[in-house]
């Protein structure tokens, strides 16, 4: 069965923890959402179409002071669907959105302060994504166990694009200093 992405991105969470819809959204947003984010709303659709297809199975636990919740854990046809997505040779190849390098491909119709600007609220978010991402590096390294070291790789991968980012900004800094320095028009 041919499934999109994000299906198998929440059966993926499930097996890892299973939980109600509210536990694997709270884990999607504090590990794959760096690098797959997925909106709340889609992750509980993908639910009901894993139950429904018997990857999960949910119960649901009452509650006293909060409404009732369903809590689903992976069914051993979900582990074997899972199995297969992950064996499956391809993937497809993504493309990132990123607004500030949309603007900045029109830059010609930007001051030269504006894209310094620009440059510089680039850098920033860089800057702080990294420390967000060696700060959990350095929670995962300091306990380190076979399932920690998947999660530190995939770390690892936004460390090294955010580094990418801030040496691309340097880079860029000083051609548009070139250009202004020597009067070259837009």
């Amino acid at each position: 069965m041919s499934l999109p992405t994000t299906t198998y991105v929440t059966l993926g969470l499930i097996a890892k923890h299973p939980g109600s819809g509210y536990d694997i959204a709270a884990l999607a947003e504090r590990s794959i959402a760096h690098f797959w984010p997925v909106p709340k709303s889609q992750l509980y659709s993908e639910l009901t179409r894993l139950e429904d297809s018997g990857f999960v199975a949910g119960v649901t636990v009452r509650q006293d002071r909060f409404p009732d919740k369903r809590v689903y854990e992976v069914t051993e046809a979900g582990l074997v669907a899972l199995r297969e997505w992950l064996d499956d040779q391809g993937f497809e190849r993504l493309r990132s959105k990123n607004a500030a390098l949309l603007k900045f491909f029109f830059g010609k119709f930007m001051t030269p302060e504006r894209l310094a600007s620009l440059l510089q609220e680039y850098r920033s978010d860089a800057e702080q994504r990294r420390g967000e991402l060696l700060a959990i590096a350095g929670r995962l390294e300091s306990q380190l166990t076979p399932e920690r070291l998947f999660g530190l790789a995939t770390i690892r991968h936004g460390i090294l694009q955010a580094e990418a980012a801030l040496a691309w900004t340097n880079e860029t800094e000083k051609l548009i200093q070139h250009m202004v320095a020597e009067e070259i028009a837009w």
